[in-house]
């Protein structure tokens, strides 16, 4: 993932060591001229040289602060413009929340990858590059790509991958997440199985930018403290205009990125494990668990049960639903989960959640009525009702004893003002 120096040329001497210090501070300070915005961001990071890094990036420490990291000859034989492009590539990796909030692909074991998580990361590298160059302005004379010592453009760009074939169909400034799953696509992981490696990543795929990215990511991470700190300063700039030449779109998208989405999933479990109560009562047959024999001990005597309703007539994407089926099979390890289909009536059920559930067959595909689930609820008196719908239907009556929650697509609601709503969106 690293840009070499150009023709390879070998380390500096001291002297010039010296000069291309004061030359990476000058043009740091430089950028308060027009790029106030960069200026800013770079200004809450600790600049660090490495000899031998290969390139620049950004890491985050476990103290919340940020270190901009980069090789001296590196930057050496970059011109000034191809530095304030690098610098402007990295303020907004930060201000986006690349480093800290957004990572398209998780490793469980950093130190045992597997080698479709290496593949994902990969993939996830690619999106995000691709991402934040679609925001950087080029200038002539001022703030240029990148480019090799044949005079090719290093690194990942929209406007580069449109000139081959198999990316025609690839869309200009989206986000991350977009670019992420739009790779996938044309790269599943059975690819990289067959030595084809991710795209651009020196790969048989046909994919630009051989070359690698223009920077290093592998010392990000989730950080609270570094994603408050990036909230804290991006306040600042929007409290005394620091933008600069910055454009509306550019800001707008900026700031947006500093409301963190509401994970759903976590929503959902949250809710279920607020509500779980196992019932016990004492009995001088078990030990206490804390004082022995001396005092009784407990047994449990049920545990409420739960119930899921699925809406035949959801608006629900297949990938949404998936997601959804993961949160259940999670639950339904730990609590008793029984399930029913309705549309106008019921269809099935409701009988016990199969925990090893991959697929989900609708049945009916009728219109929409939530009174026979209402009607179950109030006869079974389960603890807590899930109800997967688009919302349109009429009114029910409020169940008696049974909280509700109402999981929709984004941009429905359900008939009623009672009970708790998550709304389902892709990447969170």
């Amino acid at each position: 993932m690293f840009i070499q120096p150009k023709d390879n040329k070998p380390s500096l001497t001291p002297e010039q060591l010296k000069e291309v210090k004061k030359r990476f501070e000058w043009l740091t300070g430089f950028l308060i001229c027009r790029f106030k915005f960069t200026h800013t961001i770079l200004g809450m990071t600790n600049k660090v040289p490495i000899e031998n890094f290969g390139t620049m990036g950004v890491r985050v420490l476990d103290t919340g602060k940020f270190e901009l990291v980069y090789d001296p000859t590196w930057f050496y034989h970059l011109t000034d413009h191809e530095g304030v492009y690098i610098f402007a590539h990295e303020t907004y990796h930060i201000a986006l929340h690349h480093c800290t909030r957004r990572p398209l692909a998780r490793i469980a074991n950093i130190n045992q990858p597997t080698a479709e998580e290496i593949y994902l990361r990969q993939l996830s590298q690619l999106a995000h590059d691709l991402a934040v160059n679609e925001l950087i302005p080029v200038i002539p004379g001022i703030c240029e790509m990148p480019r090799d010592s044949k005079g090719k453009i290093v690194g990942q760009f929209v406007s580069e991958y449109k000139k081959k074939k198999m990316y025609e169909d690839i869309e200009f400034r989206q986000t991350s997440e977009w670019y992420f799953e739009y790779l996938k696509k044309k790269h599943p992981i059975e690819e990289s199985k067959g030595g084809n490696g991710a795209p651009g990543e020196g790969g048989n795929v046909g994919a630009p930018g051989e070359g690698g990215n223009v920077d290093d990511h592998s010392a990000w991470k989730e950080q609270d403290m570094a994603d408050a700190r990036v909230n804290t300063i991006i306040k600042k700039i929007e409290d005394r205009n620091l933008w600069g030449d910055m454009t509306y779109e550019q800001k707008e998208l900026v700031k947006a990125a500093q409301i963190r989405k509401i994970n759903w999933r976590n929503l959902i479990k949250v809710w279920f494990g607020l509500l779980a109560h196992k019932m016990r009562q004492t009995t001088r047959k078990r030990p206490n668990r804390r004082y022995g024999f001396l005092f009784p001990g407990t047994k449990q005597l049920y545990v409420d049960r739960w119930l899921v309703a699925t809406d035949n007539s959801a608006s629900v994407d297949e990938e949404l639903l998936g997601q959804w089926l993961g949160v259940l099979n999670q639950l339904a390890d730990e609590i008793p989960i029984d399930i029913v289909q309705f549309d106008t009536k019921i269809q099935s059920g409701p009988d016990p959640y199969d925990r090893r559930q991959t697929k989900f067959e609708f049945k009916g595909r009728g219109g929409t009525h939530f009174q026979p689930v209402i009607n179950i609820v109030d006869k079974i008196r389960y603890k807590g009702v899930m109800i997967l719908t688009d919302g349109e239907a009429g009114v029910p009556t409020r169940p008696k004893c049974t909280e509700v929650l109402w999981v929709l697509p984004m941009g429905h609601n359900p008939p009623v003002d009672w009970g708790k709503r998550v709304h389902l969106q892709k990447h969170v």
